[in-house]
């Protein structure tokens, strides 16, 4: 089991990468999924291994704010021109497996939108930040969910290690967060790092041109300061949540749901006949959902850089039949 110190304000957790198991329905799911991400707000993470480069971060925008993505109205080589979600077309990637649409945040979409609701503002004075912080800081957040965390390169590459890939996207981190990160990235990888989703789906996902996600949902619950795992380093803490359907045919979740086990119970397709049988009726319309979210945090100085990144999410079948994959907090022992 892997270990990670979390913070919440008042609590320190665990993460461990989760098991494969038939699930709730989907909108229950959903609300477990949110759950978990509530209770665990932050996990110290990092990344391992050897990748393709890194996708650079949205540069178009005056310091220090963070660059607002001019708005793109579709990857040229894409059919169908959306609505992808919260997201807009980044530039067009082409790779071993055929071609894709890289996006990002689309600053104009409803998830893109600052709710000084969500701020804790007596946290924020405690720790030394503002409401205009905060603003700079989910705008930061929410464009590396969307361009790294949901859309890496690494997405739908199960072969591919990580710490080259983690290397090269150092100009989303600080120079103290990258090196802070860097020694977990050889023993945990990205994904259960909390850092990016990856190997985890279908390897590899539609390439038509378009998104490789069908829709992709981000927002923000809570903004919040607070202590760095050393407990001496001021964080401004958002809180993203994220919801992302992709499309894959049934034999592909097949392949990806026995290739991910990570539990002591051993899947086969006959197992799988018997636990999610809609897998095998020809139809091709499950698809898959992933839900959750990423805890991203930034240090005094520097909002547009990350200090801070941990995630906790699960990937399931659309019709929540069977979970595919995730990473899940426990409550660290010490503390119970």
């Amino acid at each position: 089991m892997k270990t990670f110190r979390h913070l919440t304000g008042d609590n320190a957790y665990q993460q461990n990468s989760g098991v494969l198991r038939v699930g709730a329905p989907r909108a229950q799911y959903r609300a477990a999924a949110g759950a978990l991400l509530v209770s665990a707000v932050l996990v110290l993470t990092g990344c391992a291994g050897s990748a393709p480069a890194a996708e650079a971060p949205s540069s178009a925008a005056p310091a220090p704010a963070t660059p607002v993505p001019t708005a793109v109205g579709a990857c040229p080589e894409s059919d169908g021109q959306g609505p992808w979600g919260d997201v807009i077309a980044k530039e067009q990637v082409t790779d071993a497996a055929g071609s894709y649409c890289h996006t990002t945040l689309d600053p104009a979409s409803v998830g893109a939108q600052f709710d000084p609701a969500v701020v804790d503002l007596d946290s924020l004075a405690t720790y030394g930040f503002t409401i205009e912080d905060a603003e700079t800081a989910q705008r930061a957040a929410l464009i590396y969910v969307t361009e790294a965390g949901l859309d890496s390169a690494l997405l739908d590459d199960s072969a591919t290690a990580d710490a080259a890939w983690f290397e090269s996207a150092s100009p989303w981190f600080t120079p103290a967060g990258h090196t802070a990160l860097t020694p977990q990235v050889a023993s945990f990888g990205l994904s259960e790092a909390g850092v990016i989703v990856s190997q985890s789906l279908p390897s590899p996902l539609t390439r038509d041109g378009g998104p490789r996600a069908t829709n992709t949902a981000v927002g923000v619950d809570k903004i919040f300061g607070t202590l760095s795992v050393d407990q001496q380093t001021p964080l401004l803490l958002v809180r993203t949540t994220v919801t992302v359907d992709y499309a894959a045919t049934d034999a592909a979740i097949v392949e990806a749901a026995i290739r991910d086990e990570r539990g002591t119970t051993s899947l086969s397709e006959d197992s799988l006949r018997a636990s999610a049988p809609t897998l095998f009726d020809g139809s091709d319309d499950e698809g898959l959902v992933l839900v959750g979210g990423f805890n991203v945090g930034f240090a005094s100085g520097d909002l547009t850089a990350i200090e801070y990144i941990s995630a906790a999410w699960t990937l399931s079948t659309g019709d929540g039949a069977l979970q595919i994959d995730a990473i899940e907090p426990e409550l660290d022992p010490s503390l119970r």
